[in-house]
Formats: C-alpha cells, sequence, structure tokens
C-alpha cells in the first residue's frame, strides 16, 4: 500500500494531506465506515457515535462537522462528566442573572454558543435524568429556557453525542 502524498510529492509533509486519509485509512472495512460518516453528516439529524475509550469518537465527530452544512458555525465540546452534575445544567443551557447566588449576570450556556453550528456532547451517558429531559425538549424542538429565564430560547444546532 502506498503512503498518501501532497500535491508535491513530498511525503513528510502530512499536513497537506485530506483529513479522510488521516482518519479513515485505506481498507475496505474503514471505506464502507467513511461512506456511512459522510452519509450522516449530509442528513441533518442529531448523530450518536458509540464506541470504546480512545477509539476517536470525538475525530470522527469533528470530521462530521466539518462536512456537514454546520461547518460555517462552531463546534462546541461538552465535556460531560468534566463538569459536575449541579454545574453542568447551567453550563449547558445558561442562565439569567439573580437565577441562584453568585449569578450576578446572564450567561449564554454552550447550547447558544453552538448556534448555527454542531453541540458535542461527550460521554453523554453521564448526563442526569432531568437534563436528558431537557435536551430531549430541546432535540425535539429547539427550544430550552435558561436557569432563571421567563422565556424559551431558540437555537438552531446539530447535536452530536458521543
Amino acid at each position: 500500500m502506498s503512503t498518501p502524498t501532497n500535491m508535491t510529492g513530498n511525503h513528510a509533509d502530512a499536513v497537506a494531506m485530506p483529513p479522510e486519509y488521516i482518519i479513515f485509512g485505506q481498507s475496505r472495512h474503514m471505506q464502507q465506515i467513511r461512506q456511512k460518516v459522510e452519509k450522516v453528516a449530509c442528513a441533518d439529524i442529531p448523530i450518536l457515535i458509540q464506541g470504546e475509550s480512545g477509539t476517536g469518537k470525538e475525530v470522527i465527530a469533528k470530521f462530521i462537522h466539518s462536512i456537514s452544512s454546520w461547518a460555517g458555525g462552531p463546534l462546541v465540546k461538552v465535556n460531560c462528566p468534566a463538569i459536575p452534575g449541579t454545574l453542568l445544567e447551567s453550563e449547558l443551557f445558561g442562565y439569567e442573572r439573580g437565577a441562584f447566588t453568585g449569578a450576578y449576570g446572564s450567561k449564554p450556556g454552550r447550547m447558544e454558543l453552538a448556534d448555527r453550528g454542531t453541540l458535542f456532547l461527550d460521554e453523554i451517558s453521564e448526563l442526569e435524568i432531568g437534563l436528558q429531559a431537557k435536551l430531549l425538549q430541546f432535540l425535539q424542538d429547539g427550544r430550552f429556557c435558561r436557569i432563571g429565564a421567563k422565556e424559551d430560547t431558540q437555537v438552531e444546532a446539530r447535536v452530536i453525542c458521543a
């Protein structure tokens, strides 16, 4: 099997290689996976990526974002287990001034930051049940309510979970 080269033929310049060669290689099985990934990237639906730890789920999420219609917007990553459950809701959905002690101003959540882009929720299984319900509501109608807000916020974002 030959090594892919850049336009000048220099094997040492791996930066010039298309990302799909780096991610998927040349095997038939990996090419089939790439075709599936490209199909779901074109569909305007939430995506769940499953796999063992260290198998490249985040790399696949970045690839999907980069070839999708959402690529012009931001890719916002949330590592769910890294944020304590009590803070995760405010981190995802944001909050209004006075919503809780220490909320001296309004803060947009990661959902809002991902508007017109992609929200990548890593280790989604770590979300508490109540937060899962709020996320499901967002997936159904694209709306959520900041903590302490009286009105819903509308956001257009693709959600990729791992």
